[in-house]
C-alpha cells in the first residue's frame, strides 16, 4: 500500500531536478528501503510504514500529488516551497485522516480551502500561507480543537475569521 502511494506521488509530480526520480528507487526491496528515500520518515527503521512525507523545497510542480490516500499512516505532510498549483482536494481529510501537520505553504494552490479539513480531528498545525486560495476560511474550522497553529496569510481570502470555541 505505502509503496503504491509513493510510486503514484512520484509519477504524479513534475520533478525538474530529478530529486525523487534519483532517490526514490523502487528496485531495492530490502525491508525498510523506502525509509531511506528523500523526504520520507518511517515510524521505525526497517519498517515500511511512513510517518511523515516532507518533500518541501524540491522544486516539484504540478497539481496536488495523487495517491496519498494510500499513505494512510502518514501524520505529517509537507509540500511547502514548491510550485504545486490547482485546487487542494476536497476530500483531503478522507485521503489523509490522521494528519497532525499539513504544510502546503509557498505554492500556487488556488480555489477554496476545503471545508472538510475540519474533519481532520488530529490536526495541530495547518499552514496554507502564500498561495492563491480564495473565498472564506471555513467556519467549521472551529471544530479543530487540537489546532495550535494556523497560517493563511498571503492568499486571496475574504470574510470573517472563525472564532475559537
Amino acid at each position: 500500500m505505502i509503496v503504491r502511494c509513493l510510486k503514484s506521488v512520484q509519477q504524479s509530480v513534475i520533478d525538474p531536478s530529478g530529486v525523487l526520480k534519483s532517490s526514490w528507487n523502487f528496485e531495492n526491496t530490502t525491508k525498510g528501503y523506502i525509509c531511506r528515500f528523500t523526504g520520507v520518515d518511517c515510524w521505525y527503521p526497517g519498517e515500511n510504514r511512513v510517518l511523515s512525507l516532507r518533500i518541501g523545497n524540491l522544486g516539484l510542480e504540478g497539481p496536488f500529488p495523487q495517491g496519498l490516500q494510500n499513505c494512510s499512516s502518514v501524520t505529517d505532510l509537507d509540500l511547502s516551497n514548491n510550485n504545486f498549483s490547482g485546487p487542494i482536494p476536497q476530500d483531503i481529510s478522507r485521503q489523509m485522516p490522521y494528519l497532525t501537520s499539513l504544510d502546503l505553504s509557498y505554492n500556487s494552490f488556488s480555489g477554496s480551502i476545503p471545508q472538510n479539513i475540519s474533519n481532520m480531528t488530529y490536526l495541530n498545525v495547518l499552514n496554507l500561507q502564500h498561495n492563491q486560495l480564495s473565498g472564506q476560511i471555513p467556519p467549521q474550522f472551529t471544530l479543530l480543537t487540537r489546532l495550535t497553529a494556523i497560517n493563511v496569510a498571503d492568499n486571496l481570502l475574504s470574510g470573517p475569521i472563525p472564532s475559537s470555541p
